[in-house]
Formats: structure tokens, sequence, C-alpha cells
């Protein structure tokens, strides 16, 4: 079984055992961001405005994405937006499960990308764009912004 396959095998069995109540995973989830962060913060430059430092954080530092999966599409020193095309093991368990990943990756796991940039910076807030999302669109649209 390959990488790829084992992290949707787990992620099916965390939201099963979730019984529909993703409290508990989003819990997990923002603990392991938060020892992530503690763990590497003095381990990177980073450059640019604050969403795009956290952009960097988030995304190629922290989940290890390709960044042509997950090409910028908006950017100004307070926001910054792109489209997610990468692998994903929640997208997938969702589709098998039948899941709609609307409420899945809102309710489950959203929490632990604003705890991880709240440290980054406390004025930093993360949002999905719940009307294009996949497999409801070919992307997810996300969103890093500076808010006073």
């Amino acid at each position: 079984m390959n990488k790829k396959e084992t992290m949707v095998l787990w992620t099916i069995n965390q939201l099963k055992a979730s019984e529909g109540n993703f409290i508990t995973i989003s819990e997990k989830q923002a603990q392991r961001s938060l020892a992530w962060y503690k763990a590497n913060k003095d381990k990177f430059t980073l450059e640019g405005s604050l969403p795009r430092q956290a952009y960097t954080l988030v995304l190629l530092k922290y989940m290890g994405i390709n960044p042509e999966e997950v090409p910028v599409v908006y950017e100004n020193e307070r926001q910054i937006i792109w489209h997610s095309f990468n692998f994903c093991p929640y997208l997938e368990a969702c589709k098998r499960l039948n899941l709609d990943t609307r409420v899945v990756c809102k309710e489950a796991y959203e929490k632990s990308v604003q705890v991880l940039i709240s440290c980054f910076h406390p004025n930093l807030k993360f949002s999905r764009n719940y009307s294009k999302i996949r497999p409801y669109k070919d992307y997810c649209e996300e969103i890093i912004e500076l808010i006073d």
C-alpha cells in the first residue's frame, strides 16, 4: 500500500470513529499543528507579506505541497488566495464515505490551519470559499488575510 492510500485509510478511520462529531478530529489536528509549529518555528526564513509568509509556512513547509499544486490566484499585502489542486486525503475519504466536504473540511480541519497561522501571527485569518470546494469544483479556493 502506498503512502497516499495509507493516509486516506487513516482519515476514513478517523471520520468513522467520530460518528459525525468532528470536534475531536479538529482538536487533535490543532494539537498536531501547534506541536509542529513549536518544534519548527525557528527553522524557516519566510519572505513577503504576512499572508504570503503564512501561505508558505502552512502549505509549503507544514503540508509539504508542491507550489504548482496550490497556485496563488490573487495577492496583495493583506490577502492571498490560492486554488488547491493537490492530493487531499480528506477529499478522498469523503468521496468514499459519501460525506460532504463542505461540512467535514469546515468542522474537522479548518481550525487546525487557523491555529497554525494564529501562532505565526494573531491577526491572520484562514478561510475557504465553500462554494468553490472539491468535488463540486476542480479546486478548493482558500484564503489567508490580515485582519485588524
